[in-house]
Protein backbone atom coordinates (compact mmCIF):
# COMPACT_ATOMS: atom_id res chain seq x y z
CA UNK A 1 0.00 0.00 0.00
CA UNK A 2 1.00 3.34 -0.46
CA UNK A 3 3.01 5.31 2.50
CA UNK A 4 1.22 8.76 1.77
CA UNK A 5 3.19 12.17 3.59
CA UNK A 6 1.01 15.01 3.45
CA UNK A 7 3.05 17.89 2.62
CA UNK A 8 0.34 21.01 2.56
CA UNK A 9 -2.85 20.54 4.74
CA UNK A 10 -5.60 21.85 2.66
CA UNK A 11 -5.50 26.05 1.86
CA UNK A 12 -8.46 27.41 0.24
CA UNK A 13 -9.41 30.25 -1.81
CA UNK A 14 -13.31 31.63 -0.92
CA UNK A 15 -14.67 33.62 -3.99
CA UNK A 16 -18.01 35.36 -4.67
CA UNK A 17 -19.16 36.92 -7.98
CA UNK A 18 -19.13 35.66 -11.34
CA UNK A 19 -17.13 32.81 -12.69
CA UNK A 20 -16.60 31.48 -16.09
CA UNK A 21 -16.05 27.78 -15.21
CA UNK A 22 -14.66 26.75 -18.98
CA UNK A 23 -11.47 29.27 -17.89
CA UNK A 24 -10.25 28.24 -14.31
CA UNK A 25 -10.67 24.72 -15.76
CA UNK A 26 -8.61 25.04 -18.52
CA UNK A 27 -6.20 27.66 -15.92
CA UNK A 28 -6.16 24.71 -13.18
CA UNK A 29 -5.58 22.07 -16.41
CA UNK A 30 -3.26 24.21 -18.26
CA UNK A 31 -0.92 24.85 -15.16
CA UNK A 32 -0.54 21.10 -14.08
CA UNK A 33 0.00 19.91 -17.88
CA UNK A 34 2.81 22.91 -18.06
CA UNK A 35 4.49 20.93 -14.78
CA UNK A 36 4.57 17.61 -16.39
CA UNK A 37 1.53 16.36 -13.96
CA UNK A 38 -0.85 13.19 -15.27
CA UNK A 39 -4.23 14.52 -14.48
CA UNK A 40 -7.42 12.62 -13.11
CA UNK A 41 -10.49 14.15 -13.38
CA UNK A 42 -12.07 12.13 -10.15
CA UNK A 43 -15.55 14.30 -10.10
CA UNK A 44 -17.28 16.86 -12.29
CA UNK A 45 -20.65 17.47 -11.01
CA UNK A 46 -22.96 20.20 -11.78
CA UNK A 47 -26.62 20.32 -10.24
CA UNK A 48 -29.31 22.47 -12.21
CA UNK A 49 -30.14 23.29 -8.27
CA UNK A 50 -27.07 25.31 -8.35
CA UNK A 51 -24.11 23.33 -7.30
CA UNK A 52 -20.56 22.66 -8.58
CA UNK A 53 -17.91 20.19 -7.82
CA UNK A 54 -15.57 19.40 -10.02
CA UNK A 55 -12.30 17.42 -8.93
CA UNK A 56 -8.73 16.57 -10.22
CA UNK A 57 -6.13 14.53 -8.95
CA UNK A 58 -3.16 15.43 -10.27
CA UNK A 59 0.27 13.05 -10.07
CA UNK A 60 3.95 13.22 -11.39
CA UNK A 61 6.21 9.99 -10.60
CA UNK A 62 9.98 11.34 -9.69
CA UNK A 63 11.50 8.26 -9.49
CA UNK A 64 10.42 4.40 -9.09
CA UNK A 65 9.50 5.23 -5.39
CA UNK A 66 8.16 8.67 -4.93
CA UNK A 67 5.52 10.52 -6.75
CA UNK A 68 3.89 14.23 -5.91
CA UNK A 69 0.79 14.40 -5.53
CA UNK A 70 -1.71 17.83 -5.85
CA UNK A 71 -5.23 17.60 -5.42
CA UNK A 72 -7.37 20.71 -6.23
CA UNK A 73 -10.55 20.41 -5.67
CA UNK A 74 -13.77 23.53 -7.31
CA UNK A 75 -16.92 23.99 -5.80
CA UNK A 76 -19.90 26.31 -6.57
CA UNK A 77 -23.06 26.85 -4.27
CA UNK A 78 -26.21 29.09 -4.85
CA UNK A 79 -25.02 29.37 -8.34
CA UNK A 80 -27.01 30.81 -11.22
CA UNK A 81 -26.17 31.03 -14.97
CA UNK A 82 -25.17 34.16 -16.86
CA UNK A 83 -24.17 35.59 -19.83
CA UNK A 84 -20.29 37.20 -18.89
CA UNK A 85 -18.98 38.77 -22.11
CA UNK A 86 -21.20 36.47 -24.30
CA UNK A 87 -19.76 33.07 -23.07
CA UNK A 88 -21.57 31.52 -20.28
CA UNK A 89 -20.88 31.69 -16.63
CA UNK A 90 -21.81 31.47 -13.16
CA UNK A 91 -22.78 33.87 -10.23
CA UNK A 92 -22.36 32.63 -6.79
CA UNK A 93 -20.19 31.11 -4.01
CA UNK A 94 -17.45 29.54 -4.94
CA UNK A 95 -14.28 28.10 -2.94
CA UNK A 96 -11.16 26.28 -4.42
CA UNK A 97 -9.04 23.70 -2.31
CA UNK A 98 -5.99 22.65 -3.21
CA UNK A 99 -3.80 19.98 -1.12
CA UNK A 100 -0.29 18.60 -1.73
CA UNK A 101 1.04 14.98 -0.81
CA UNK A 102 4.15 12.68 -1.83
CA UNK A 103 3.70 9.16 -2.31
CA UNK A 104 5.83 6.51 -1.60
CA UNK A 105 6.11 3.40 -3.19
CA UNK A 106 3.28 3.96 -5.55
CA UNK A 107 4.02 1.46 -7.48
CA UNK A 108 3.74 -1.26 -4.24
CA UNK A 109 7.42 -3.03 -4.55
CA UNK A 110 7.27 -3.46 -0.93
CA UNK A 111 3.84 -4.09 -0.05
CA UNK A 112 3.52 -8.29 1.53
CA UNK A 113 7.15 -7.23 2.69
CA UNK A 114 6.72 -5.95 5.99
CA UNK A 115 10.39 -6.51 6.88
CA UNK A 116 11.88 -4.60 3.50
CA UNK A 117 9.08 -2.27 3.64
CA UNK A 118 9.92 -1.22 7.64
CA UNK A 119 13.70 -1.23 6.42
CA UNK A 120 12.86 1.25 3.68
CA UNK A 121 11.08 3.48 6.00
CA UNK A 122 13.63 3.52 8.09
CA UNK A 123 16.22 4.18 5.81
CA UNK A 124 13.96 6.80 4.49
CA UNK A 125 13.41 8.33 7.83
CA UNK A 126 17.34 8.40 8.27
CA UNK A 127 19.65 8.66 5.46
CA UNK A 128 17.05 9.96 2.95
CA UNK A 129 15.24 12.72 5.28
CA UNK A 130 17.26 15.89 3.12
CA UNK A 131 15.87 14.55 -0.32
CA UNK A 132 12.32 13.62 1.42
CA UNK A 133 12.35 17.64 2.69
CA UNK A 134 13.64 18.69 -0.83
CA UNK A 135 10.60 16.81 -1.97
CA UNK A 136 8.35 18.23 0.07
CA UNK A 137 9.37 21.94 -0.41
CA UNK A 138 9.52 21.31 -4.59
CA UNK A 139 5.53 19.86 -4.35
CA UNK A 140 4.62 22.53 -2.09
CA UNK A 141 6.07 25.36 -3.90
CA UNK A 142 4.24 23.88 -7.16
CA UNK A 143 0.64 23.84 -5.16
CA UNK A 144 1.23 27.50 -4.09
CA UNK A 145 2.23 28.19 -6.99
CA UNK A 146 -1.37 27.28 -8.49
CA UNK A 147 -3.06 28.56 -5.64
CA UNK A 148 -1.25 32.13 -6.44
CA UNK A 149 -2.30 31.63 -10.69
CA UNK A 150 -6.25 30.75 -9.19
CA UNK A 151 -6.17 33.41 -6.51
CA UNK A 152 -5.00 35.92 -9.53
CA UNK A 153 -7.22 35.16 -12.00
CA UNK A 154 -10.35 35.51 -9.40
CA UNK A 155 -8.72 39.05 -8.25
CA UNK A 156 -9.26 39.77 -12.20
CA UNK A 157 -12.79 38.73 -12.24
CA UNK A 158 -14.20 40.75 -9.68
CA UNK A 159 -12.60 43.85 -11.47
Amino acid sequence: MTEVDRVLSPIFIKYEGNLDVKEIYKLIKDFLTDKRYDIDEKEHNYSEKGSLKMKWEATQNINDYVQFQIEVTVKGSGLKKIKLNKRDAFSGKFEVEIEAKINKDFRDYYEGKPIIKFFRELFDYTTKKYEFNRFGDQVKKEAYSLFDEIKAYLNVMKL
